[in-house]
């Protein structure tokens, strides 16, 4: 069972932290494992879209998004295991997810606002290009 009474411990937010990783750290650990693997994973789907293709921007930003986001909660996994001040605190890690999140809800805005207008537009066009280009 998560405990999210920690968030409001000054200690566990400010440090100092104990030697080895708590099982919160591991998590953490964890979860940006997956977010690189997602990253990868859309820059994937994204080499499989047509060029200029909507969906091949969609899957771009998500693939920044996690990429970056995992990559910097690896790097901050580093500092909490080599414990070095200020950067090892979950304060730290904390606000690169909620930046993460930030970050998301772009794209979710995007993908519910533009996407499916931009999509359909790109199709009617790409279905002209096929019948105009043929000769």
């Amino acid at each position: 069972m998560l405990d999210f009474t920690k968030l409001w411990d000054k200690t566990y937010l400010l440090g100092p932290n104990p030697i080895e990783l708590s099982r919160s750290d591991w998590l953490f650990f964890w979860a940006s494992a997956v977010f690189v693997i997602a990253g990868i994973a859309a820059k994937l789907l994204a080499s499989r879209q047509e060029h200029g293709s909507p969906r091949r921007f969609l899957f771009n930003r998500l693939f920044h998004a996690c990429l970056t986001a995992g990559l910097l909660i690896l790097l901050w996994t580093g500092t909490r295991f080599e414990n070095v001040p200020w950067l090892s605190t979950h304060v730290t890690v904390l606000v690169l997810f909620l930046g993460w999140a930030l970050w998301l809800g772009f794209i979710v805005w995007y993908l519910l606002r533009k996407f499916g207008r931009e999509q359909k537009l790109w199709q009617e066009q790409a279905l002209k290009r096929k019948y105009l280009n043929q000769k």
